[in-house]
């Protein structure tokens, strides 16, 4: 396992109040955040769009195993050697779990969180309701991280999490290169459906949090979804209509204005 951190590729836009955002398992922070970025420079910001490690411009690292606390602290060198004091973050996916683990690893420079769509599958195991689809989720993921042709395992995998999201990552599509980039990290990453955050940590966290899924994405996303805002002191959950996974670049607009409305109130709410 890894334990080594790494300065990440950023892009930096905008003064002001820092807000950080992290992207999720297929995009890097350009394609990821670029309906997002301008609007939040627009609005007073200063911007740090991270890449995860072996995403876009970032080093990949050593062969260890890369926890998603790991990755937390990735983000957090990378802020320091920018001397960023505080920030809000943004995170999105797999992204909105490393948004995550660095406020629960330090809280003191968090001023806000905003999770898009968090994966914390972990905690569907023992629901009834979702021991079919937490089973299949597991069958699936475990393929692709034994290396399995994707073929086998990569469209009902994201069917189970967004089928219209599925649909558009095809061979052939625009994404495509980034989606085979991506599946690179598939076997180096810690499993999305083994991530479980600190419960007592949770229950301590407290900072403004609003928690955002799509009305369209499949029900075990919003249940974690509700599951994390009950979890959080000072969490509130939003649904995006007519959103799936994607749903901060496919309803920029809609989530641009709600993400502007709470950041402005967090920031307030810490202004001395």
């Amino acid at each position: 396992m890894s334990d080594r951190t790494l300065e990440l590729a950023a892009i930096e836009r905008g003064a002001g109040p820092t807000v950080t955002l992290i992207h999720g398992g297929v995009f890097h922070s350009g394609p990821a955040w670029a309906k997002n970025l301008g609007p939040l420079v627009q609005g007073g910001y200063r911007v740090i769009a991270v890449d995860r490690r072996g995403y876009g411009r970032s080093p990949g690292g050593d062969a260890g195993l890369v926890t998603v606390g790991l990755q937390a602290r990735d983000v957090a060198g990378t802020l320091d050697l920018r001397e960023v004091g505080a920030s809000h973050l943004v995170g999105v996916s797999y992204g909105a779990l490393v948004a995550l683990e660095l406020a629960l690893l330090d809280p003191a420079r968090i001023l806000s969180m905003t999770l898009v769509e968090p994966t914390i599958f972990a905690w569907l195991r023992n629901d009834p309701d979702y021991e079919p689809w937490m089973q299949r989720f597991t069958e699936l993921e475990s393929l692709g991280v034994a290396g399995a042709p994707h073929e086998l395992w990569l469209e009902p995998w994201l069917s189970l999490i967004d089928p219209a999201m599925a649909a558009a990552l095809q061979p052939g599509s625009p994404a495509w290169p980034l989606v085979e980039r991506a599946l690179l990290r598939e076997a180096k990453e810690e499993r999305v459906s083994e991530y479980t955050p600190d419960p007592d940590a949770l229950e301590a966290l407290d900072i403004p949090a609003m928690i955002v899924n799509g009305a369209d994405t499949e029900p075990a996303l919003r249940v974690v979804g509700e599951q994390l805002t009950d979890r959080l002191p000072r969490a509130q959950h939003v649904e995006v209509p007519e959103a799936g996974h994607q749903l901060h670049a496919e309803r920029s607009g809609p989530f641009n204005s709600l993400l502007a409305t709470f950041l402005a109130r967090a920031t307030a709410a810490t202004a001395p």
